[in-house]
């Protein structure tokens, strides 16, 4: 089954996308990994800080506290159930033609990750750079 977003669609706030991934392989000490897509184009209050000129979007990858096993995406999200490591494992920010885009884009890295072909750990940076070589990194 795919592993789909939890979309977050409010009128007049910026778009997200959630993604909870469970990819025990990766690390030995935790398993689970939340993937949020940010849009970067709708007005907010604070505005996001933008480093990279036309960024549309931000992606931060993060790794959960296993104390706190999340459940589902939706009550992660909504019940606020998100225990995150610190810092985060990943992030970019990235041009897409539209958050529809940019949910494909994202979508095929969590197939990559629940496929084995991509390690969600910090230590796999330089494939993540390789994916995202137009994007900004958010570690630099």
């Amino acid at each position: 089954m795919k592993n789909e977003p939890h979309l977050s669609t409010t009128e007049g706030k910026p778009f997200g996308a959630t993604w909870l991934i469970t990819a025990p392989w990766a690390h030995p000490a935790w398993s689970q990994y939340a993937l949020a897509l940010y849009d970067l184009t709708t007005p907010s209050d604070p505005a996001p800080n933008i480093y990279l000129d036309g960024a549309t979007h931000e992606l931060l990858l993060v790794a959960l506290d296993p104390s706190y096993p999340a459940t589902t995406t939706r009550d992660m999200v909504e019940g606020r159930q998100l225990h995150p490591l610190s810092p985060p494992n990943h992030g970019y920010q990235f041009k897409a033609e539209s958050d529809a885009a940019a949910v494909r884009r994202l979508q095929q890295i969590v197939d990559d990750i629940e496929g084995r072909c991509l390690s969600p750990d910090s230590d796999f940076r330089a494939a993540w750079d390789a994916l995202f070589r137009d994007a900004h990194s958010l570690r630099r």
